[in-house]
């Protein structure tokens, strides 16, 4: 809840913890975006008029942003003319509520885009990334602005041998966390020049500048390798592997999973999108059956 009077937010948060929302009210413009530096709240309540950054102002911000671009924004406002609401639509406002307002109505507004939210079939319902008609629609606006950009491939290795041995709450677990690595290491990296979404399964796809690509490809691959000895029990983070029956029901040892980054610099006239994944398909293929690898690790293409 970003509101300048205090009144309003002591309100909205006394209605809204009735109903088990968590509520954080911020009353000063300029104190939102470094919240959503660290944090990502699931609906962002905003006010047009406020000392620091205006709501406008911010609204245009947080859609912009890939790490908050998604998140729902509901104008809560005393401005009541139809050039604000108009302006607050057009920036990517979800809904504008106008002061004075009903609690009822605020809940049941709330209540509806939540739930259009979990239901969005763009984003991968396990991490909450956009999937792949999201990623194919980034890749073909650079492309069409003539922008160079990089395009990397993100996959992991021996995650279905994992799966089997320590099952799917697990598995999840990881999916979850290299979701986040590369949303963390691409922000660091890259700043606001980042896409992070999620084809599904253990393939992510990460599209930055091609300057910003391989650092962040290394902070990934690196920061992996620290982490995922955690999700292993100490028996198999000792030994270094785990063993299972393979796609073949042969019984193997699979080492302990590591992450497997495929980098291509896609011509800016290249049009087709199937072509740009099928470079990196392969380079990735390429990578994972690199001889004699330990750990994670990204491969380039020549172009970059």
């Amino acid at each position: 809840m970003v509101d300048d009077d205090p009144n309003v937010g002591l309100l909205i948060s006394a209605v809204l913890k009735k109903y088990n929302y968590s509520v954080t009210t911020i009353y000063h413009g300029d104190e939102v975006l470094p919240f959503l530096r660290d944090n990502k709240p699931d609906l962002i309540l905003l006010d047009l008029r406020m000392p620091g950054i205006d709501g406008f102002a911010l609204c245009k911000r947080i859609r912009e942003a890939p790490g908050t671009r998604d998140i729902p924004v509901v104008i809560l406002s005393g401005v009541s003319e139809v050039d604000a609401k108009v302006s607050s639509i057009e920036l990517g406002a979800d809904d504008f509520i106008t002061k004075p307002f009903d609690v009822r109505e605020l809940r049941a507004r709330i209540n509806r885009i939540l739930k259009r939210k979990s239901a969005d079939t763009a984003l991968n319902p396990l991490t909450r990334l956009p999937g792949s008609p999201a990623i194919e629609e980034e890749v073909m606006r650079r492309v069409a602005d003539n922008e160079p950009f990089a395009f990397c491939y993100v996959d992991a290795d021996n995650f279905k041998a994992y799966n089997d041995v320590y099952g799917y709450a697990k598995g999840d677990e990881v999916i979850r966390r290299i979701a986040s690595l590369l949303s963390e290491k691409a922000r660091e990296t890259a700043g606001e020049d980042y896409f992070v979404g999620h084809v599904g399964g253990d393939d992510f796809v990460l599209i930055t500048s091609q300057e910003a690509a391989e650092p962040a490809a290394k902070a990934v691959t690196e920061e992996f390798d620290r982490l995922i000895p955690g999700f292993y029990n100490e028996v198999d983070r000792k030994r270094g592997f785990i063993t299972t029956m393979d796609r073949k029901n042969k019984t193997r040892d699979f080492p302990i999973m590591s992450l497997t980054v495929a980098i291509v610099a896609p011509r800016t006239q290249q049009k087709h999108y199937a072509k740009i994944v099928e470079s990196a398909a392969e380079l990735k293929r390429y990578g994972k059956d690199m001889a004699d690898r330990t750990g994670s690790i990204y491969v380039k293409d020549r172009r970059l």
